[in-house]
């Protein structure tokens, strides 16, 4: 543990000042008006339909208008649970026809995870302030707040790279394994995990294992039903997608005027040859791979993803061989103030904050020996 400074001081105090008021924003917000009109709204029809009917729109579309009193305010009138039934049956545990209170269970769970992440970084670095200022920030307070599961993305790809760099590689795959709760992310850190075979094998081992879980809990009319589900989400602006709100390559081409119909296949292009290039990296050093590169451009290139989803930057910050306490928390303080004043503005932090990772990350790469911790 690195010996505690006036700044890692101060820091520590501004990310508790910072947890205390997102506590004071979380608590009454279950019982608002506005959390009828969340994201977590998916993750309660995922816990109130029969497992049977996970992926069908029209029961989803039917429980939604019957808890808001109106059909959902996006184009469908649906917010969809598209993601691997993976917890659905502990959301089944704790959701039930009181909403705020299910509200309440399923984003106290979410605290915990991200509280776990958070010490788990601290194990990583041994930088006390960088876990708190970890704990703190902003993406991942808005990520429990809406009720995603963003935080076991974040737990299994920190639990990964820790595992990885004790060299106890079959773990750290099935740590990975988590991943497939968004598959798309699970193809990409997957592939540069054929470097290290172990790793590749803990993580198809426990993927198909849980991929025979799933099938078997929503029966092969749910497998269609998701098939298709997936198949009309990728089609962009339907059941609140809205690519024009997204923090990836994908939203910045499309606010800068390329039409849908050439972004969205370019965006998987880059997707699919930023996985690739990871691959050739990981090849140079397969012993101290450069982790803090690869979750950035996982995120950066990913085709779906959102202000939350931004948590999963936390990996970068935490492998890369120099954190920064001081950056992460200035950068989340001023994500979170112009989130208030100018959705603009919030873009153009994120993609300063993930340039600034990309210089970080291939200055890592650069002189290998201390990336990955």
């Amino acid at each position: 543990m690195k010996q505690l400074s006036f700044r890692s001081v101060l820091i520590c105090f501004v990310s508790v000042a910072l947890l205390a008021l997102y506590l004071i924003v979380w608590l009454p917000f279950g019982g608002s008006s506005d959390a009828k009109r969340s994201d977590f709204m998916i993750y309660y029809s995922a816990g109130s339909v029969p497992v049977s009917k996970l992926y069908n729109i029209e029961a989803q579309r039917e429980l939604q208008t019957r808890v808001v009193g109106s059909p959902f305010p996006v184009e469908g009138g649906v917010m969809p649970f598209n993601h691997t039934p993976i917890f659905v049956p502990l959301l089944h545990l704790l959701v039930n026809d009181d909403y705020a209170a299910s509200y309440l269970r399923w984003t106290a769970l979410l605290w915990l995870v991200a509280f776990v992440c958070a010490l788990l970084i601290f194990r990583m670095t041994g930088d006390v302030a960088l876990a708190f200022a970890a704990g703190s920030f902003y993406p991942l307070f808005i990520s429990v707040l809406l009720g995603h599961d963003t935080v076991f993305l974040l737990l299994g790809c920190l639990l990964c790279a820790h595992l990885l760099s004790l060299r106890k590689d079959l773990l750290a795959g099935i740590a990975l394994s988590l991943t497939t709760l968004k598959p798309h992310f699970a193809i990409f850190l997957a592939v540069p995990l054929i470097v290290r075979p172990k790793a590749f094998f803990g993580f198809c081992a426990a993927s198909t294992l849980l991929a025979i879980y799933c099938m078997l809990l929503v029966g092969t009319r749910g497998v269609s039903d998701y098939l298709t589900l997936l198949r009309i989400s990728a089609g962009g602006e339907v059941f609140g997608m809205h690519p024009l709100a997204m923090f990836n390559l994908l939203g910045l081409m499309e606010r800068a005027g390329v039409s849908p119909d050439v972004a969205r296949p370019v965006a998987w292009i880059i997707f699919l040859l930023a996985a690739i290039s990871v691959l050739v990296v990981w090849k140079r050093n397969p012993l101290n791979p450069p982790f803090a590169l690869t979750m950035l451009l996982a995120v950066v290139t990913s085709p779906h993803l959102h202000a939350h989803d931004l948590a999963l930057l936390l990996v970068s910050f935490a492998t890369l061989s120099k954190p920064h306490a001081i950056f992460l928390l200035v950068s989340s303080q001023a994500l979170a103030v112009l989130n208030m004043i100018s959705s603009k503005w919030q873009f153009a932090v994120a993609y300063l904050l993930m340039g600034a990772l990309l210089i970080m990350s291939i200055k890592d790469v650069r002189h290998p020996g201390t990336a990955t911790r």
